[in-house]
C-alpha cells in the first residue's frame, strides 16, 4: 500500500493517477460526508455518504481511520487496505493507518512542492483566490515533520510520470528488501 501525502496542489492526485494508469496500482476510494463537487462521481472521487451511514460505519469500526475538515467527515475503510493500493491521506491519517496491526506493507511517500509553486497550481486549476489562499492557509503546521516519518520524500516539481515512476521503484525496492529479510 502506498500513502501519498501532501500539501494542497502539490500533486497527489495526478502522481495516484499516474500510480494507477502505468504501474497496475488500484485507488483507495475513500468516504467522505460533503456533498459532491461539480464532476465528482460517488465511487470513483469518494463514496459519498449521509452523516448517519458515516456514524453507523465508524461505530461498527469499518473505518481504519477518520478525519474532519471544514465540518465534512472523511475516512477510509479497513477492507481497502491490501497490496498495490494507493490512498491520499492527511498527515493524522497516515499516522493512524500506519499504527495499525495491518498485515499490508505501507511505503508512505510526502509530495513535496514549494509553497508558491503550490499555490500557483491551485490558481491555475480553477481555484478562486481566496479558496487557494484558505487552503494554503489550512495546511500551515499539519505538515511539519513528516519528512523525518515517511519511507522517501519526493521533489514534484518536476513532470509528475517522472515522479510516479520514482514512487513506483522505491516501492518495489521496499518489497524485495522486506522480503529478502523475512
Amino acid at each position: 500500500m502506498i500513502i501519498l501525502i501532501g500539501e494542497s496542489g502539490s500533486g497527489k492526485d495526478t502522481i495516484q493517477q499516474q500510480l494507477v494508469e502505468n504501474f497496475g496500482f488500484r485507488k483507495i476510494v475513500t468516504y467522505t460526508t460533503r456533498p459532491p463537487r461539480a464532476g465528482e462521481v460517488d465511487g470513483v472521487n469518494y463514496h459519498f455518504i449521509t452523516e448517519e451511514q458515516y456514524e453507523e460505519m465508524k461505530s461498527s469500526g469499518k473505518f481504519g481511520e477518520t478525519a474532519e475538515y471544514r465540518g465534512w467527515k472523511y475516512a477510509s475503510s479497513w477492507k481497502d487496505y491490501d497490496d498495490n493500493v494507493v490512498i491520499i491521506l492527511t498527515p493524522s491519517g497516515f499516522r493512524k493507518v500506519t499504527k495499525l496491526n495491518t498485515s499490508t506493507p505501507i511505503m508512505s511517500v510526502y509530495v513535496n512542492v514549494p509553497r508558491r509553486e503550490r499555490l500557483i497550481r491551485i490558481l491555475n486549476r480553477g481555484d478562486d483566490i481566496e479558496e487557494a489562499y484558505r487552503r494554503s492557509l489550512s495546511d500551515v503546521g499539519m505538515f511539519d515533520g513528516i519528512e523525518d516519518e515517511v519511507d522517501i520524500v519526493v521533489d514534484n516539481t518536476k513532470v509528475p510520470f517522472l515522479t510516479a515512476q520514482e514512487i513506483n521503484l522505491a516501492y518495489i525496492n521496499k518489497r524485495i528488501k522486506e522480503n529478502t529479510e523475512s
